[in-house]
C-alpha cells in the first residue's frame, strides 16, 4: 500500500467505525506478519492499515467519531488512515469511486485529507467525490472547498468549489477546474437499488436536520456499544465481485 502507516493497535484518538454495509465486501487487517479477514458490520472498529474491499454489488459507509462519513462505493478498494497525526488522513483510495462529507468542528473548519497513490485532497468542511480508474483521479466538488494536487507537484493545486471538478491523468498537474451537474454521481452512492438522479446519500426524508443519518444506521460507538470492538475475531467475508471501477 501507499504512504500510510500501519497499525494494529486501536488508536483512541481516532475512532472509525463502519454504519452500514451491503453486498460483497472484505475488510483486511495485518497481524504482524499476516493478514486476517474481519467480519463487516455495523459498529466495527476499522483501524488505521485497514483494507476494505468492495465487490461489484458492494457498499460501506463509515463513520469518524466527529461524524463526519464517507460511503465506498462497489468496486472499490480503500486503506484506512490514521486521523489521529498530522495531517490527518481518513484512507488512501487505491481503486474505485467513494463520497465523503467532513463535518464542521465547533463551527470551525475540520481539516482532513484523503490520498491516492499519485494526489493528495485536502479538505476542511465539504461533501466531493473521489473517482479513481486506470491511473487517473477525478474530484467532485458537491459543497466547501477542496484543494487538489499531485503529491509530486505540491506547488500546482487547484482550488475546486461547489459544482466544480478537474481530473490528474498521466504525470501532468491537475486541470484546470470545470462545472458539473451535481446529481451527476448520485447513483454510485445510493443506499437504494438502482440509485436514482437527485439523491442525497447523506441525508433522507425524516432526517434529524442536519445530521445527514441514513434511517436504520446507527451513530458508530453510540447505538450499538456492544459491537463497538476494535479487535473482533478473525473471520471471513464473501469474496469480492469482479468488475470495474
Amino acid at each position: 500500500m501507499v504512504g500510510l502507516t500501519v497499525s494494529t493497535m486501536p488508536q483512541s484518538a481516532a475512532s472509525i467505525g463502519v454504519v452500514s454495509s451491503s453486498g460483497s465486501v472484505q475488510l483486511s487487517r495485518p497481524v504482524g506478519d499476516s493478514t486476517v479477514q474481519i467480519p463487516v458490520g455495523r459498529g466495527v472498529a476499522v483501524l488505521p492499515g485497514d483494507v476494505i474491499k468492495t465487490g461489484m454489488d458492494g457498499r460501506v459507509v463509515i463513520e469518524l467519531d466527529d461524524r463526519s462519513r464517507a460511503i465506498i462505493s462497489a468496486n472499490s478498494t480503500v486503506e484506512i488512515g490514521n486521523t489521529a497525526n498530522s495531517p490527518r488522513i481518513i484512507f488512501n483510495q487505491i481503486r474505485g469511486k467513494t463520497r465523503i462529507k467532513i463535518e464542521n468542528l465547533g463551527g470551525k473548519p475540520n481539516p482532513y485529507r484523503v490520498t491516492t497513490p499519485t494526489t493528495v485532497i485536502a479538505v476542511r468542511c465539504t461533501i466531493f467525490d473521489v473517482f479513481l480508474r486506470k491511473g487517473e483521479t477525478s474530484v467532485f466538488v458537491i459543497e466547501g472547498e477542496v484543494s487538489f494536487s499531485r503529491i509530486s507537484m505540491p506547488d500546482q493545486e487547484v482550488i475546486l468549489r461547489p459544482g466544480e471538478f478537474t481530473s490528474v491523468k498521466s504525470n501532468n498537474p491537475p486541470e484546470p477546474p470545470a462545472p458539473f451537474k451535481k446529481d451527476k454521481n448520485d447513483t454510485f452512492f445510493s443506499s437504494l437499488p438502482g440509485g436514482g438522479p437527485g439523491l442525497n446519500p447523506f441525508e433522507r426524508p425524516g432526517d434529524a436536520p442536519g445530521r445527514g443519518r441514513i434511517p436504520g444506521e446507527p451513530e458508530f460507538g453510540r447505538e450499538n456499544p456492544s459491537t463497538n470492538n476494535p479487535n473482533p475475531a478473525a473471520g471471513s467475508s464473501r469474496p469480492q465481485g469482479r468488475g470495474r471501477p
